[in-house]
């Protein structure tokens, strides 16, 4: 099971993530000062980033538990570790989404 911010980058060519989809949601009205059913939440999130990540998830997920293969996940975004340090590799799968992710936003 891959995450939310990697299918985000993965499905919206490395255009948006999670980031963007949660300001959807603030920009929509939704913050903690107002109650939102959580499928509305998702809904609005999916529409910010033009694709159904978040409802696919919770559709997935909503009643069955998964597991996530984090070591895999790690692996294809090009991270391992060096004694206390994190290694990024360059020449992984989804090395520019971890790009994305770990960059400072503009």
């Amino acid at each position: 099971m891959r995450s939310a911010q990697t299918r985000f980058c993965e499905r919206t060519g490395n255009r948006l993530g999670l980031q963007q989809a949660l300001r959807g949601i603030l920009a929509a009205g939704g913050s903690i000062n107002v109650e939102w059913p959580l499928e509305r939440a998702l809904r609005v999130a999916d529409d910010t980033a033009g694709v159904p990540v978040l409802t696919e998830l919770y559709a997935q997920m909503e009643d069955t538990p998964v597991v996530v293969d984090v070591p895999n996940l790690w692996r294809r975004l090009g991270i391992s570790g060096s004694g206390e340090s994190a290694v990024f590799r360059p020449d992984a799968p989804l090395a520019a989404i971890r790009q994305a992710i770990t960059t400072k936003p503009i």
